[in-house]
């Protein structure tokens, strides 16, 4: 059989290293320039590749394996499906293939607009307290991965995002969810239904015997449960703010607690408050820096779309400062400009995302400035903050016009923090 491997990212690379020991003929395209190092393995392997671009040699083959980020719209993948040449992805792929080597564990997968990492590692804390668990997909270990390595356990709790689930062929967990779905993405899903319906590939291979956690305050869940065969369990948030462990006494913690509970209780295991006593927030999801001159800064750089913002923000009362940056991804910012009018005192704009802005923010009783980067930004805003205020950088935009991504956005941010605790400006 031969393969194509399009694009060669993370996921990719651990493919080919199991279908180079099954013996396969494989092929890699690659859209953009390959690193010296990936070119060195490909050459010492004998792999056949091509960068800069994807030339029809993709077509020589049985089964093309996508990188989930390629455009579905792409020349080539209309030329493939015009050819009738199968197409696949990560998720379904390494999962079909690790069945076949014998391992099927209890696979609960989750996606969502927001809140997905946060949930899915609550998952794998209060699991391995009562069983063993391995974190896999967008976060901990890629699942490709798992082909080539000897880890494995009873349960296997995956991230999975929409352009995952845009490719899967067939997709079948044990239990399923969908947190919420709020417009997302929609610079590279034609519209808000193609994004949706892509979201719930989670759960339309589901038969009976499988189970659906839901949002029931969610619309774009609750009008499409009819597509979905799995027992359908909703999830309630039955405990307040204050029931949490100090450290998640955020509100849109609320649901990840609420989703999680419902899912460990699903699968037959205990859920108690108290297992989040230990559990480590992730970093750049409403990180407490540090305060200065009774000034506190938080860290919101995973925020990369509007609803995450106003979740962010919503946590705070009149005396937020708060600085957006990135690439916006073309949604309507009606309600979050209603937020940021009640609760904020100053907004920075840095990056590409300012033109999607300001159409908004006519008219709206917002102070806002543009700023030519993030450290200015800081700077401005901490000049004009007083004691008892909050600068938090919520991006609300995708990282890639300045940064790699929101991770270093992040660490950028806290460093130019750090700095300014210690006076260097």
């Amino acid at each position: 059989m031969k393969y194509t491997l399009l694009g060669f990212g993370i996921s990719n690379r651990e493919i080919l290293k199991y279908l180079l020991k099954k013996g396969e003929e494989v092929f890699v395209s690659e859209q953009r320039k390959l690193s010296e190092a990936d070119k060195r393995f490909l050459i010492k392997n004998g792999v056949e590749f091509e960068e800069s671009g994807h030339s029809d040699k993709v077509l020589e083959s049985d089964l093309i394996i996508v990188s989930p980020g390629i455009h579905f719209d792409s020349p080539i993948i209309k030329k493939a499906k015009i050819n009738q040449i199968d197409i696949d992805t990560e998720l379904s792929f390494c999962i079909n293939e690790l069945k076949k080597l014998g391992w099927s564990p209890y696979i609960v997968a989750v996606t969502g607009s927001v809140g997905k990492s946060t949930t899915v590692s609550m998952l794998h804390h209060v699991l391995n307290k009562q069983t063993r668990s391995l974190l896999a997909g967008n976060i901990g270990i890629p699942v490709a991965k798992l082909l080539n390595d000897d880890l494995r356990a009873d349960y296997l709790v995956l991230e999975v995002s929409s352009f995952q689930l845009f490719w899967t062929n067939y997709f079948k967990p044990n239990l399923s969810a969908i947190l919420n779905i709020y417009p997302n993405h929609l610079n590279w899903h034609p519209d808000m239904e193609h994004y949706v319906m892509s979201k719930f590939k989670i759960a339309l291979s589901q038969g009976e015997d499988d189970i659906f956690v839901y949002n029931p305050e969610d619309i774009n869940i609750v009008k499409n449960l009819n597509l979905v065969k799995a027992k359908k369990i909703p999830f309630l948030k039955t405990f307040n703010l204050n029931d949490l462990p100090e450290h998640l006494r955020y509100k849109q913690t609320l649901e990840n607690v609420a989703a999680s509970k419902t899912i460990i209780e699903a699968i037959g295991f205990e859920f108690k408050i108290e297992f989040l006593e230990d559990f480590q927030k992730l970093p750049h999801r409403m990180e407490f820096v540090t305060e200065i001159n009774g000034i506190k800064f938080f860290n919101d750089s995973k925020a990369t779309n509007a609803i995450a913002v106003i979740r962010a923000v919503e946590n705070f009362d009149e005396n937020l400062h708060l600085i957006m940056a990135g690439i916006g991804k073309k949604e309507d910012y009606t309600d979050l400009v209603k937020v940021l009018e009640k609760h904020i005192k100053s907004l920075a704009i840095v990056g590409p995302i300012a033109e999607d802005l300001k159409p908004y923010l006519k008219g709206a009783k917002i102070k806002y400035f543009e700023s030519n980067s993030i450290i200015e930004a800081v700077q401005k805003l901490f000049a004009q903050a007083e004691s008892g205020d909050v600068i938090m950088l919520s991006p609300g935009g995708a990282s890639f016009d300045a940064y790699k991504n929101f991770e270093e956005r992040g660490e950028y941010f806290k460093q130019i923090v750090k700095q300014l605790e210690e006076a260097k400006y």
